[in-house]
């Protein structure tokens, strides 16, 4: 960024024209500019060009510092100043100097210095900077000479200083040092100017980095939205597939087991051997009952189609994996009484989820499982000391979308999900789903 160029002084008044070989009247000639008008001139001309300085960062993509080091040394130049710096107030209402202030050695202790603002408002930084309470006497400050020389910042002999703000937010302070002839109430005003301008523009870069952000969620929020549609479509096909494979491999299995026991009771003549034969059927048939009964909680589209309560059809859940595959659950169940409808779907869908996940992959021999009320909501964690598995490589396996959609589910109804496993070290499922979504 090219640095503004500074305005010529006016130059001497030419002498007066002439007229047929006679010097103009005096009621002709024009009127000398007062001093006070020349001075007004002066400084409405630096802070036009303060203000061309400030906009011109708009127009290129130079970087912060850059920027600041470079409108730094015009504001001096304009102000006939030998240094110039912008301060930034931080979040601990300490003062710091922007990178590449004008005019100061890389050595000079200014780079260092902290200037802390107490919280009474009545240091020399907060009235004189921020109450606008500067008095120039004799071309400087005499607080802020004091100020700087306080804090380690020697050889200063004259400085004014502005605040800097974005609205109504203070962003820190602009300051210039050591001018030439003496800093005037004007060099304030063309300061004031440049502060002002140098916040809208800082307003505009906050702002466009936040649509920068708003942006991109939007960008990862359509890419979910795509993600999801492609595994809810992948997800009915593995529900299919599921449904099938258990039809198959339990139920059908059974019935086919029943039908092979009641031929044999009735080909049987000694009694006792078919009394026998027969509640070997009947404990079968119990055992189809039971696998029926477990499809069906898990195949329910709403809480309501539960024959059973969420807390018991919870424990019958277990009880049939308990008897399925022989793992041990430690239930701990702390349901309010009275659960929204679409909140006992979500909550029975996902624990099933999971604990089909963990019938069919984590060859665990104990399951812990406990639902509570918290934070508005209800908490689910289901703990196995199965195999485990690598969380990031699981999640999109073909064929195992469950703890996939176990994630989504809980998102879409407002929730949250996190699951943690390595392998050896078993698997913990936790999710949470408000009761209000």
């Amino acid at each position: 960024m090219e640095v503004v160029a500074l305005p010529a002084d006016e130059p001497e008044a030419a002498s007066a024209p002439q007229y047929g070989g006679q010097p103009d009247s005096p009621a002709r000639r024009p009127r000398p500019k007062s001093r006070a008008t020349q001075r007004l001139e002066k400084a409405q001309v630096a802070a036009f060009m303060a203000l061309r300085a400030v906009s011109s960062y708009s127009e290129t993509d130079v970087e912060l510092p850059v920027f600041f080091g470079s409108l730094s040394e015009t504001l001096a130049r304009l102000l006939r100043a030998r240094r110039a710096a912008f301060w930034r107030l931080g979040p601990d209402r300490t003062l710091t100097v922007q990178p590449q202030a004008y005019g100061f050695a890389t050595d000079s202790p200014l780079h260092d210095m902290r200037i802390r603002l107490p919280v009474d408002g009545e240091s020399v930084a907060e009235r004189v900077i921020f109450r606008d309470e500067l008095d120039i006497v004799d071309g400087s400050s005499k607080d802020l000479d004091a100020l700087w020389q306080a804090h380690g910042l020697a050889g200063i002999k004259s400085s004014i200083a502005v605040s800097w703000r974005a609205g109504d937010r203070r962003i820190g302070a602009l300051v210039a040092y050591d001018s030439r002839r003496g800093f005037s109430n004007d060099d304030a005003w063309v300061l004031r100017v440049a502060a002002m301008a140098t916040g809208l523009m800082w307003q505009y870069r906050e702002a466009e980095q936040k649509l920068d952000v708003i942006a991109e969620r939007l960008e990862q929020a359509a890419a979910s939205r795509r993600q999801l549609l492609a595994n809810i479509a992948a997800g009915g096909d593995e529900a299919r597939r599921r449904f099938a494979s258990t039809l198959h491999d339990d139920s059908l299995q059974l019935l086919t087991a029943a039908e092979l026991q009641l031929e044999r009771a009735r080909v049987e003549t000694d009694a006792e051997k078919a009394s026998t034969q027969l509640d070997q059927l009947a404990i079968t048939l119990k055992s189809v009952e039971d696998s029926l009964r477990r499809l069906l909680l898990n195949v329910s589209p709403q809480s309501t189609d539960l024959p059973l309560g969420l807390d018991e059809a919870i424990r019958t859940r277990l009880e049939a994996l308990r008897t399925h595959t022989g793992i041990e659950p430690d239930i701990d169940l702390r349901l309010p009484g009275h659960l929204p409808e679409a909140v006992e779907a979500v909550v029975f869908k996902n624990l099933s989820e999971a604990l089909t996940n963990v019938e069919k992959h984590a060859h665990a021999t104990r399951i812990r499982v406990s639902a509570y009320p918290v934070d508005g909501g209800v908490a689910v964690v289901v703990v196995d000391d199965g195999k485990g598995f690598v969380v990031a490589e699981s999640l999109y396996v073909p064929g195992h979308l469950g703890l996939l959609a176990i994630r989504e589910r809980a998102q879409m109804a407002g929730g949250r999900c996190r699951i943690e496993s390595e392998p050896g070290a078993g698997a913990r499922v936790e999710f949470w789903v408000p009761l209000n979504h």
